[in-house]
């Protein structure tokens, strides 16, 4: 009986002890399950973090680096360079500049502007640098506004080939990474010239001053930036009394050739010159086209008389030399 009672009371205790650590294995198991779900949560919202925030950073440098890269296209009135004398009869003499186009630039098959710069000698080197110390030190406020705009332009010229010569042998323009920013490409933040007591990029002379002062879109086809796509680099100094003739010249040549303008199966392929200062050729697409049908010549013009959009852009980086890869 005694014994019958005390295994009764044993099994009984044993049964509460078993119960006990059933419980306790059971909520372990549970506390472990539930902390390791917790782990698992928490590290798999760390990494859902860290990749949105990846993602993030990833898109802010990408918009930040579009809105620095297109930068250099905004027009922006510098007013400091508005001042002009319009009943001025005063020339500027660009000779020298125009020494060394004739001997530097010549015209290959394409009917493209090459600049010689594997044969530049120190001569060339000294026109350039001459001609930008004479340009440098004129007071430009004194002359009427064909004058100033020559004057821009072939400044910007000669400054463009001055720093490409500089850095020569580069395969394009944006390889000359001297503009401050961490975003920046090639040379067009730079100072590179002082007139005026101002110190001056090509930026500001392209966007501050000719394109906000004269609002003029043949300019565009006056402009040289050292690449295969981009209108020629004339071989005649830009002169204020021929100014006119010389921008409608450039236009044409510019608009006629497959690297301005050329329709495939009634498809307009444009320079992206067209889309980067598309403001400046009316503001759309149409605008673009209306502007390319004054100075189209057949048989582009019949062509662009049934387009109202343009389809796609291209342009050609390779430096403007007879080495480059066309």
């Amino acid at each position: 009986m005694f014994k019958t009672a005390c295994s009764n009371k044993y099994m009984s205790l044993f049964r509460k002890l078993t119960t006990k650590r059933k419980m306790k294995k059971s909520s372990k198991c549970a506390y472990t399950q539930s902390h390791v779900g917790s782990r698992a949560l928490l590290k798999k919202q760390y990494f859902s973090l860290v990749t949105f925030t990846k993602k993030s950073l990833v898109l802010l440098l990408m918009l930040l680096f579009t809105e620095l890269a297109n930068a250099s296209f905004y027009k922006n009135l510098w007013p400091k360079w508005e001042v002009n004398n319009p009943l001025s009869h005063k020339v500027i003499n660009h000779q020298l500049w125009q020494t060394f186009l004739n001997r530097r630039v010549i015209t290959n098959e394409e009917n493209i502007n090459l600049v010689d710069y594997n044969h530049m000698t120190q001569i060339d080197l000294n026109l350039l640098k001459d001609y930008l110390k004479s340009m440098s030190e004129i007071n430009i406020d004194n002359y009427n506004r064909n004058e100033q705009l020559a004057y821009w332009l072939n400044v910007y010229n000669a400054l463009t080939v001055q720093i490409v010569a500089n850095y020569y042998p580069i395969t394009t323009i944006q390889e000359i990474n001297i503009s401050p920013g961490l975003f920046s490409v090639g040379p067009w933040g730079a100072n590179l010239i002082t007139i005026k007591d101002t110190p001056l990029t090509l930026d500001d002379i392209n966007n501050r001053i000719i394109r906000a002062i004269w609002n003029d879109p043949r300019t565009h086809y006056a402009l040289n930036n050292a690449t295969i796509g981009a209108p020629n680099l004339s071989r005649k100094a830009y002169q204020g009394n021929k100014l006119e003739e010389q921008l409608n010249q450039a236009a044409t040549t510019y608009i006629n050739s497959l690297r301005g303008v050329h329709v495939v199966e009634g498809k307009l392929i444009t320079s992206k010159i067209y889309e980067w200062y598309e403001e400046d050729f009316g503001g759309t697409k149409q605008d673009v086209v209306f502007h390319l049908l004054i100075f189209a010549t057949e048989p582009l013009q019949s062509q662009l008389k049934h387009i109202n959009s343009i389809d796609g852009y291209i342009y050609n980086w390779h430096i403007n030399s007879p080495t480059a890869d066309l």
